[in-house]
């Protein structure tokens, strides 16, 4: 199975008195992940936002997979978190830097993937995966929605260029499920692509097929 899902919450950009309301994180943390809290060790806003971000980047990668999902974030469920001591691999792109690093299982119905986050004072940014996801983080001067739109799009296509030999690559939406998808002139090309932005922040993800 071969999908993309990322995402990323600019912190500065968040309600954290909001963040702390039952009202507001009950509806999408269950009790039995609150449990990883005690483990984690992170300020209980950060821990409320990195599981949305688990959670949202999830949604994105199974979206992909069964274009009718409606997001449910109480349904899909973190069942392991775990701080990482692994080294950042060459496949991330990202100037900034990362204090902290969490590795961890998402499950949704009887589908289970694996995730990783990446934390500083400024951003949580998570991914969908294994070892061979292509990754980008990128900070951005103008945070309205056509620049963010913009500024991944270029981001995530110099990161395909890389990669793919060709001059003739752009990024079209699925008409129905809204996901982006690289073409090649006017053909698709199979390389599962996520974007996210929040804030002035922006990132994709994407996998290459063995």
């Amino acid at each position: 199975m071969i999908s993309a899902g990322n995402d990323i919450v600019a912190l500065s950009a968040v309600d954290l008195q909001r963040t702390e309301l039952p009202a507001f994180y009950s509806k999408f943390i269950t009790k039995a992940e609150f449990a990883l809290h005690e483990h984690s060790a992170l300020p209980f806003t950060t821990f409320v936002w990195l599981l949305w971000s688990v959670k949202e980047s999830a949604y994105k990668y199974l979206k992909r997979l069964n274009n009718s999902l409606v997001f449910p974030p109480i349904n899909i469920i973190v069942e392991q978190l775990t701080l990482s001591d692994q080294t950042l691999d060459d496949n991330l792109r990202c100037d900034l830097l990362i204090d902290t690093q969490f590795i961890g299982v998402v499950v949704h119905n009887q589908t289970s993937v694996y995730f990783r986050t990446l934390i500083n004072k400024d951003f949580i940014a998570t991914t969908i995966g294994g070892d061979k996801v292509y990754w980008g983080i990128q900070n951005i001067v103008d945070a309205n929605y056509k620049t963010q739109s913009d500024a991944v799009r270029l981001f995530a296509l110099d990161a395909l260029g890389e990669i793919v030999t060709s001059d003739d690559l752009w990024i079209d939406k699925h008409a129905d499920a809204g996901y982006p998808i690289v073409m090649h002139g006017q053909h698709p090309v199979d390389i599962p692509l996520s974007f996210a932005h929040h804030g002035s922040l922006v990132s994709y993800s994407f996998q290459i097929p063995k």
